[in-house]
């Protein structure tokens, strides 16, 4: 295949989060782009936000408006409505991709995937898997860094494929780094995932040792800083969450069992980060006990799954509400969360609470626009689990 030009065509598949910029970054560059999706919701929002371009088919969910592009760009789901690790958005691709005649074409695989998978798919891919390339995404929602902006590795099936990828990224302005054989390029992401969430766990487990001893893991985590090498510093919370730092990692979890090894780290931080909520639920409620208050009116700030972005999929902040609303009458406030799949049996208020409203406030997520010294005055109990710090009147203890 010869090498893309500035005009090949580019087919973005599924158009989430990832899709939607990877899709901006081909039609900023110049490129024409085709943006799919099966969800005809998610096309017309693209549509709204003026990614269709001039080109009136820029935008579909009819899979053979991609027939006529010279690459193709997966970036599809790795997750299912349960959050749970699911691969069949790629068989439905397979599917779709033998209604073709097989063709010269470029398939770039930027879902994050475990290990030894697209060497897998090109396999099953057949005819039309001669050039698949693995270039997985980075991009972190919520930044001002757009996608073209952050360095990118790629890995492919064959060399012709992975000189094809490098230049094409190359062309568009992003710093690519190949790398030999495609499985490391897989396992690189996941490397880079499981590299936080061991950290996260540790720095959330540190947080609740520090609540407990009465200081504030923030002024911990700052002195600690300042050393100039050997120390990378990471934010307590309610959790790792999102679709991609505690769900992805298990990937490598899989490629252990397979392997006969186990990686006893990661998995302790797995299962710390899953049962963190109820730690953090069970400290509330020993205070709670403290100041003589069974059931409490508890207000939660933040529900989304990362400071200043609105999408709450696998929020852990949302979680610990839910779990906290069992036992406590529970509020979340959370000025710019998207209400789409907000659940219905729990209340959420968009502005700051009246002082004395409510037994605790637990700040879970902080958006820039959260005032907490208007938070201190809503309650006698106010635990900054982003601070890792526990504030309470006089009268409760705050030791074991």
């Amino acid at each position: 295949m010869k090498p893309l030009t500035a005009r090949a065509q580019i087919g973005v598949v599924g158009l989430g989060t990832i899709g939607s910029e990877e899709l901006a970054l081909w039609r900023r560059s110049g490129h024409p782009a085709v943006g799919f999706d099966t969800s005809r919701t998610r096309v017309q929002a693209q549509e709204l936000l003026g990614q269709g371009g001039d080109d009136a088919s820029g935008l579909t969910s009819r899979f053979s408006d991609l027939a006529s592009c010279d690459a193709l760009v997966l970036c599809l789901p790795n997750l299912d409505s349960q959050g749970e690790l699911t691969l069949k958005a790629f068989d439905q691709f397979l599917d779709k991709i033998w209604t073709f005649e097989p063709a010269e074409r470029l398939i770039v695989v930027a879902s994050t995937v475990p290990v030894g998978f697209t060497r897998e798919f090109a396999n099953r891919l057949g005819e039309h898997g001669r050039l698949v390339a693995h270039v997985p995404e980075r991009f972190d929602p919520g930044r001002s860094t757009s996608l073209g902006e952050i360095p990118r590795v790629a890995g492919a099936t064959s060399k012709e494929a992975l000189d094809l990828t490098v230049d094409l990224y190359s062309r568009v302005g992003v710093t690519i780094t190949p790398v030999d054989p495609v499985e490391v390029a897989e396992a690189s992401k996941l490397l880079e995932n499981a590299f936080r969430l061991v950290n996260i766990a540790f720095i959330n487990e540190f947080a609740e040792l520090c609540r407990r001893m009465g200081i504030t893991a923030a002024d911990v985590i700052d002195a600690a800083a300042t050393k100039p090498f050997a120390f990378m510093k990471h934010t307590p919370g309610v959790g790792a969450g999102g679709t991609c730092i505690p769900t992805v990692s298990k990937y490598l979890l899989e490629a252990a069992s397979h392997n006969d090894l186990e990686l006893p780290i990661l998995r302790d931080a797995v299962d710390g980060n899953a049962h963190l909520v109820e730690r953090v639920v069970a400290h509330l409620d020993q205070l709670l006990r403290a100041n003589s208050v069974s059931r409490a009116r508890v207000l939660v700030v933040g529900a989304s799954y990362k400071p200043n972005y609105p999408d709450t999929r696998g929020s852990a902040a949302l979680r610990f509400a839910r779990e906290l609303g069992a036992r406590h009458k529970v509020t979340v406030y959370d000025p710019i969360v998207d209400t789409t799949r907000w659940p219905s049996d729990l209340a959420l208020v968009r502005e700051p609470p009246r002082p004395a409203s409510y037994d605790a406030v637990v700040v879970a997520v902080r958006h820039r626009q959260v005032d907490l010294d208007a938070l201190r005055q809503a309650g006698p109990i106010f635990i900054d689990l982003v601070r890792g710090s526990v504030e309470v009147d006089e009268s409760i203890p705050t030791r074991k």
